[in-house]
């Protein structure tokens, strides 16, 4: 708990509560977005606040959501057009590469350790990906029996000041996924929420389930 920064985010609801109303935007949030408008992902500035996936549920003005890149530019989102789309072997795509070199700099990388735990994970997402096809939905992280608190562990996303929403971090592969497939709403995790979206009542439309 206190590693995902519990106690903190708990402080911040209450303060949400307190200054935006009974509808404030909570940590963890599960929102629902629509994969095709995440087109971009937040890049962090090389100065002034920088929001992680600890800072969920905030509300913060500025021009912290202007600093983008194309998440279909990303290596992992692009390993799964060229895997899923292209039909390329994901040894081919060289994701697996990519993998083993992070490995390599940090010893644990995605929950992998060597060359077998890559593997494994990406036929998983194989799995999912085969999953999703079939069902034409994802299933929010609450619904799992792993899940820890509301959406955490989600495609983690920002709302940017039009509300539109950015990868900001987790879930590069499942919204891949939805993009390849051309998925219409998929749960995801609210991080930073611009004060303009807000203004604008984006949650609203947010908290829509799919």
């Amino acid at each position: 708990m206190l590693q995902a920064g519990v106690p903190q985010k708990s402080l911040r609801d209450l303060g949400n509560r307190l200054r935006y109303g009974r509808n404030a935007p909570l940590s963890d949030e599960c929102v629902w977005i629509d994969p095709r408008e995440a087109s971009h992902a937040y890049k962090r500035p090389k100065s002034g606040p920088v929001y992680l996936r600890r800072h969920s549920g905030t509300v913060a003005d500025g021009d912290w959501d202007l600093g983008r890149r194309e998440v279909d530019r990303m290596p992992k989102i692009s390993a799964c057009f060229r895997h899923f789309v292209d039909g390329e072997s994901w040894e081919e795509t060289g994701i697996i590469d990519e993998m083993l070199a992070r490995i390599d700099k940090h010893g644990l990388f995605d929950g992998c350790r060597n060359r077998a735990d890559v593997i494994a994970r990406y036929e998983g997402i194989d799995r999912m990906f085969d999953n999703v096809a079939r069902t034409r939905r994802l299933e929010p992280v609450a619904s799992r029996p792993e899940r820890f608190r509301r959406e955490h562990g989600g495609v983690l996303v920002h709302i940017d000041r039009d509300g539109r929403p950015m990868l900001a971090g987790n879930g590069n592969h499942r919204l891949a996924i939805a993009r390849i497939l051309g998925l219409e709403r998929i749960p995801a995790q609210l991080g930073a929420l611009h004060r303009r979206a807000w203004d604008a009542g984006v949650m609203e439309e947010l908290r829509r389930p799919g």
